[in-house]
């Protein structure tokens, strides 16, 4: 029987695209059926992981999504490791199982753990290689495509912190919500005359998030505004921590430690999430996400990028 997070990578790969309504509501059913424990927020958080991932793209202010296409990467300096990530339809897995039986590579299918309260996710599926002009014309066999190394090219285009795209004064009258940094949640307020981020509910019944700068108003997604808010406020919240690993010969590469309350915007996780291939370990204890196989130069590109500086851990 396949397992409840591939089973649902199948159904979003075989969907295509849809609504974030449409992907919730099948989340939910998956999750009677097959996960009892589940917490109402699991399906979001799914989807914030599918798409660090690979498997899907989202665009949260128009609740629409798609499946990605299946492409197949290096890990940086993983001595001959790729992972292949993307969409995978009946007719993919099919594909990839002729490919595989004298193919010039090995597939491992690597779950990514996850409590209980949340929905499974699918396994990840590392291949090792060792020949890479060998492992480009697999990749052509199978019909997908090949970049040598998602995770180092996207670090070094990740934009600087900006301002989005201006936005009107919140409704008079309507829910409005402001998020509170050391609490870590949004929290009702009357009125919109202190600068920070916000969250509203438009007309249609959207809630979308903008921020109060200097009395101007501005489009943002949640985790892009908390970095905004703190480089506003000139602080170094010290919520990024990078930890080399003890292997000799491995010491520029290591752990990034993301504090909870503090996400990484979308592009910044998919970035470190390709540095190995798989979701991050939730540290309950810590409160934080712990990044593996991250080079130094990667996560302090991760940092500047968001206006922050790179810590060590202090776990």
């Amino acid at each position: 029987m396949i397992e409840p997070g591939d089973l649902l990578l199948r159904w979003v790969s075989e969907q295509g695209a849809g609504t974030l309504s449409e992907v919730k509501q099948g989340a939910w059913w998956l999750a009677g059926t097959r996960c009892p424990e589940v917490e109402p927020g699991a399906p979001g958080r799914w989807l914030r992981d599918a798409v660090s991932l690979a498997f899907m793209d989202v665009d949260w202010r128009n609740r629409r999504w798609c499946a990605a296409p299946p492409v197949l990467t290096q890990l940086p300096q993983a001595h001959g490791l790729a992972v292949l990530t993307g969409s995978r339809t009946a007719a993919f897995e099919r594909r990839l199982g002729h490919a595989l039986e004298d193919g010039p590579v090995e597939l491992f299918r690597v779950p990514s753990a996850r409590p209980s309260r949340d929905l499974p996710l699918p396994a990840s599926l590392i291949v090792q290689f060792s020949d890479e002009s060998g492992l480009k014309d697999w990749a052509t066999d199978l019909g997908i495509s090949y970049t040598p190394c998602f995770a180092l090219q996207a670090a070094a285009l990740l934009p600087p912190l900006r301002l989005g795209t201006p936005a009107s004064v919140p409704e008079y009258g309507k829910p409005l919500e402001r998020y509170d940094m050391e609490r870590r949640e949004y929290q009702l307020v009357s009125n919109s005359q202190t600068d920070g981020l916000y969250r509203i509910k438009q007309r249609e019944g959207k809630q979308v998030c903008q921020i109060r700068r200097d009395g101007e108003w501005y489009e943002t997604s949640h985790e892009t505004g908390i970095y905004s808010v703190v480089a506003a406020q000139n602080q170094k919240a010290d919520v990024l921590r990078w930890l080399p690993e003890k292997d000799s010969g491995r010491k520029r590469f290591g752990t990034l430690f993301v504090d909870w309350g503090y996400p990484l915007p979308d592009l910044h996780r998919r970035v470190a999430v390709m540095c190995s291939g798989l979701a991050p370990h939730i540290n309950e204890k810590a409160q934080n996400l712990a990044y593996d196989n991250v080079p130094k130069s990667v996560a302090m590109k991760i940092a500047e990028s968001l206006g922050q500086s790179l810590g060590g851990n202090h776990e």
